[in-house]
């Protein structure tokens, strides 16, 4: 929670926590902020009470999901800790229904108060000065796409006298999340970015790796304020974003859906029980795209691979060095690099079904052990003709 953003002084707030806060070294254990958007502040404040007990440690607060004026005497004195404040409009997918003139009163409002951090727009920034020890959340969100020039714009943010930059476009391809993952790492500005809708997921979870002082999540999926935005609990006891940083070794599912997945909770969980700095996350690739995205993804440190549909047959073409039958069943479904980095395809779908055919045959013997010879001259009924299919 004691993220410094910059060398000034330290100034005690009336909740008696540090405005110092160290500057976070890129590979740090990283932060996530909660983000609330409530109608009463009754219920904005009750549920950032239930966060905290939850073991939330920075929380953003919406206030243009208030329905009547906000009142920050209400939600900042005594808070249990720091708090972004954000205000966003209409036209930025926002809930403010006040003039914009009102909105930047509220804004400096909230500085002369002193919130921790306040979410200001590119223009709202130029219109705002610093003032106190607030820390300055210059932001950017795009809706439709990732734009090319997404360097300029950060760039241009970064003249806005930010603490922090935040970039929020939409992943229109896989690939997009890779060119928002590279400018957080090389930015001298500590920056969050990420890409908002299913294709982004991957950039949400990561972005503590590449250096985002912190990451967003809902408190629940009903209450998330943002396409594709991932709950609290999901990047906490799922991903253990609080445990990633820059050694971080990155695995993943490629498929297209993936959302239904349960191959990241199983494959995270075996990583915490071995103690194991690695994380297994979900990329959504569609249909065609693998090869792009494989190269495209390729600086984001991969180790490997799970394949799953629609992607088994394209797998193969990723690399010339296979691990077992691999061209004769004519897809693969695991890709993995060995020590000298050499990227190496394999597929388990015909042992698994045959031990496991296997293993349902011994039922109720004592010690069961899978041995396929028990298959030996049996009547099979094969359902479907994809790649496991294939591979059995």
């Amino acid at each position: 929670v004691h993220t410094m953003l910059d060398s000034r002084p330290c100034v005690p707030i009336e909740t008696g926590m540090p405005r110092c806060r160290i500057r976070r070294q890129k590979g740090a254990g990283q932060m996530i902020c909660v983000s609330i958007g409530r109608r009463r502040h009754s219920s904005m404040l009750a549920e950032y009470k239930a966060l905290v007990e939850q073991g939330a440690q920075l929380v953003e607060l919406r206030v243009d999901y208030l329905n009547r004026a906000p009142e920050l005497s209400r939600l900042l004195p005594g808070r249990p800790t720091p708090v972004v404040i954000t205000c966003r409009r209409d036209n930025d997918k926002g809930l403010w229904r006040g003039t914009e003139e009102q909105r930047l009163t509220l804004l400096r409002a909230a500085i002369v108060q002193g919130a921790d951090y306040v979410d200001l727009e590119e223009d709202a920034a130029l219109a705002i000065r610093r003032y106190g020890p607030t820390r300055r959340i210059v932001s950017y969100h795009n809706f439709e796409d990732t734009p090319q020039n997404i360097e300029e714009i950060h760039a241009r943010l970064a003249k806005c006298d930010p603490d922090i930059i935040k970039l929020a476009t939409t992943a229109i391809l896989p690939s997009d999340n890779a060119r928002m993952l590279k400018l957080v790492a090389s930015s001298k500005i500590p920056t969050i970015g990420f890409c908002i809708g299913d294709l982004g997921s991957i950039s949400r979870i990561l972005t503590g790796k590449f250096g985002a002082p912190f990451t967003y999540a809902a408190p629940s999926k009903e209450r998330a304020v943002a396409p594709g935005q991932l709950t609290f609990q999901e990047l906490r006891k799922i991903y253990r974003y609080e445990s990633i940083n820059a050694q971080t070794d990155v695995y993943g599912v490629v498929a297209d859906p993936v959302a239904h997945s349960l191959s990241p909770l199983l494959h995270n969980r075996a990583f915490a029980r071995a103690g194991l700095n690695k994380v297994y996350v979900p990329m959504r690739v569609p249909d065609r795209l693998l090869v792009s995205t494989f190269e495209a993804y390729g600086a984001l440190g991969l180790k490997g691979l799970s394949v799953t549909i629609p992607h088994k047959e394209a797998a193969i073409g990723l690399t010339s060095h296979y691990d077992g039958p691999v061209q004769e069943i004519g897809a693969a479904n695991t890709l993995y690099t060995d020590s000298a980095g050499t990227w190496w395809a394999a597929n388990t779908d015909s042992t698994a079904a045959v031990e496991s055919i296997a293993l349902g045959l011994q039922e109720g013997l004592p010690d069961p052990q899978p041995e396929p010879r028990l298959l030996d001259g049996k009547r099979v009924l094969l359902l479907g003709a994809g790649g496991v299919a294939r591979a059995i």
